[in-house]
């Protein structure tokens, strides 16, 4: 335990700042708060100024923790006075805030005859991420998520220490339903490849936002106990504050990707051997898409998409990268393949995959999947669904997010990767906001929100029809099938037992640490977003507290419930009324019809 406190407060940063006041009209406050004479590598002197937050009728300035509030300017246009006591070139934070010691303060300015409450919220001691963008604004990347915009970043450690200093080489925005959310999420890429707090280099890295999660700390306590347990390839974070053209945006958590790198998923890379067998051309720019691309692609099973470049590798059976996807997500991406089952998969490396990698690869898991959904485990060849894959890793992967109650497990965020030469793996894990009993959302029978019931196994595919929303057919998942396998539930609980429960165990005991650890900038995050419908201090704290508690409580009931019921094969009856069952099936003869339609006249790729 003090190892793992002590590795916490070794990586935790933030950067000096200051702020100016969002609100506009005549009656705003024109006030910020800037530190001069910041020495960042590379640079002879540098000034941080953020842009404070206006909301409730008041000001709030979001103070980093390494800002130094003694040098720090509190800077006011006009005659003003804080508490009766005048502003000049020389008041500092501290003149007008203290030191944030013990938490909050406020104060009343007095600007022109005109009074104006203001709020210091003090960060936590954790990491802080400075970006400004080319444009000086967000907007074009909010339009559109794929729009991608250029600048300079800092990160800083918490005792002022650059981690790095230079050029953004792209910010743009990512995630699924998640970008529709109030607090966007972002794919960043530096100039260079940097290794960021011992999490190995890259020039690639995402912010999470946790807008769903009220606690901010599911994501990374899923990430820890997997870590902890050994799961091959987990994604690494640190909690962090993050100001973009001045602004305090909140608090999001820094993430390694998911991506083929001798850091990160450490297998062949594709990518690089399809750039080499092509090097004349620019595949992303000068290559057509060849295959079923359209509208509704992801719902004509055993159907493909790939680029159309003149030269392929000498080697395509590895690495993969594959991620589990929904029908109606499939057509944003550039290359893929739906199995016979109706599974869509998408490429997550390489991206833009040749006709004879994604010919590789859906055959073999094809004829997987045939072998896994037969009675006896065998495909047409004779060869048992073992044989295509490790079965210790798909094991690890369903006991570890079955712990978790994850709805998307064999959905969406669900990883597969694949070597040269070698049977399909399971992973990495990724995304859990809405898990670990954060997800009211009841699909078949299941409900998420009770740590002492099976959900995962019971997992059903949706959206894989043309009806979108509505599920009309039960099939089963890949997991849910291998749930059906004696031989696979035994793996299970010998994983569970042997590693997986041993990392749950050390995150049950760390997340309390970690949630008091990042409790200040959780507040200040509360504040910037609303999340509890109040900007009274004391109560965000109480309820930011009864969410954290939540998710622990969660995960300590749900180990309890995984060790006295996992290896047994678990049968659901799921209540189906007669009217759902007639709809059922009208609208999955419906369907059958537009897909053979669609498939005959070869139309999917004109929708």
């Amino acid at each position: 335990m003090k190892k793992l406190l002590s590795v916490f407060l070794a990586i935790v940063f933030v950067f000096s700042s200051a702020a100016i006041i969002a609100y506009a009209g005549e009656d705003a406050l024109n006030a910020y708060i800037i530190q001069k004479d910041i020495i960042p590598t590379g640079k002879e002197s540098a000034e941080r100024k953020i842009d404070a937050f206006g909301a409730n009728g008041e000001y709030y300035f979001f103070i980093p923790s390494s800002i130094d509030v003694r040098r720090a300017l509190f800077v006011v246009d006009g005659e003003a006075y804080a508490d009766g006591v005048k502003i000049t070139e020389a008041t500092t934070v501290f003149d007008v805030f203290g030191s944030g010691t013990f938490g909050p303060t406020e104060a009343e300015l007095t600007v022109g005859g005109k009074k104006y409450n203001v709020n210091a919220v003090f960060g936590s001691e954790i990491a802080n991420v400075f970006i400004e963008t080319e444009s000086g604004s967000l907007d074009a990347i909010h339009a559109d998520k794929s729009h991608e915009e250029s600048g300079l970043i800092e990160i800083v450690y918490g005792d002022g220490t650059m981690a790095y200093d230079g050029v953004l080489e792209t910010i743009k925005g990512r995630g699924n339903s998640t970008w529709k959310m109030e607090k966007k999420p972002y794919n960043i890429k530096l100039d260079k490849k940097t290794d960021l707090f011992g999490m190995g280099k890259s020039k690639k890295w995402s912010l999470i936002a946790n807008h769903t999660d009220l606690s901010l700390i599911r994501n990374a306590y899923v990430y820890y106990a997997a870590l902890y347990a050994g799961i091959e390839y987990t994604p690494k974070c640190m909690p962090c504050d993050v100001y973009i053209n001045n602004e305090y945006q909140g608090q999001y958590l820094l993430t390694t990707r998911v991506e083929v790198d001798e850091t990160r998923v450490d297998i062949e890379n594709l990518e690089d051997a399809n750039e080499e067998a092509n090097p004349d051309i620019d595949i992303e720019e000068d290559c057509s898409i060849g295959g079923y691309y359209g509208r509704y692609a992801g719902l004509l099973e055993g159907t493909s998409k790939w680029v159309n470049m003149p030269n392929e590798p000498d080697d395509v059976t590895g690495g993969y990268i594959l991620e589990m996807e929904i029908a109606n997500r499939y057509v944003d991406e550039v290359s893929g393949f739906v199995s016979n089952m109706g599974q869509p998969f998408i490429m997550k490396s390489p991206e833009y995959a040749s006709k004879g990698e994604i010919d590789y690869i859906s055959a073999y898991y094809q004829d997987f999947e045939d072998a896994v959904i037969s009675a006896d485990g065998k495909n047409a060849e004779g060869k048992h669904y073992s044989e295509y894959i490790d079965v210790e890793s798909f094991a690890e992967y369903y006991v570890f997010n079955e712990w978790t109650s994850n709805m998307d497990c064999g959905l969406t965020s669900t990883y597969l990767y694949k070597p040269s030469n070698d049977v399909l793996y399971a992973g990495p894990v990724w995304d859990y906001d809405i898990a670990l009993g954060n997800n009211d959302i009841a699909r078949y029978g299941c409900d998420y929100t009770n740590p002492n019931e099976f959900t995962v196994c019971f997992g059903r595919q949706y959206r894989n029809t043309i009806f979108e929303g509505r599920d009309v057919d039960h099939v089963p998942t890949l997991f849910n099938i291998l749930c059906q396998k004696q031989e696979f539930v035994d793996e299970a609980k010998k994983v569970w037992n042997s590693k997986i429960k041993h990392g749950v165990v050390l995150a049950n005991q760390a997340m309390p640490i970690y949630a008091d650890m990042i409790e200040d900038s959780a507040v200040m995050n509360a504040i910037r977003w609303n999340l509890f419908g109040t900007y009274d201090i004391d109560e965000i704290v109480k309820a930011y507290k009864a969410e954290t508690g939540k998710a622990c409580n969660f995960a300590s009931v749900r180990k309890g419930f995984i060790d006295n019921n996992i290896g047994t094969i678990q049968v659901q009856n799921v209540e189906i009324s007669f009217f759902d069952k007639i709809t059922m099936k009208v609208c999955t003869f419906i369907n059958n019809l537009f897909e053979d339609f669609i498939v005959t006249f070869r139309l999917v790729n004109l929708f």
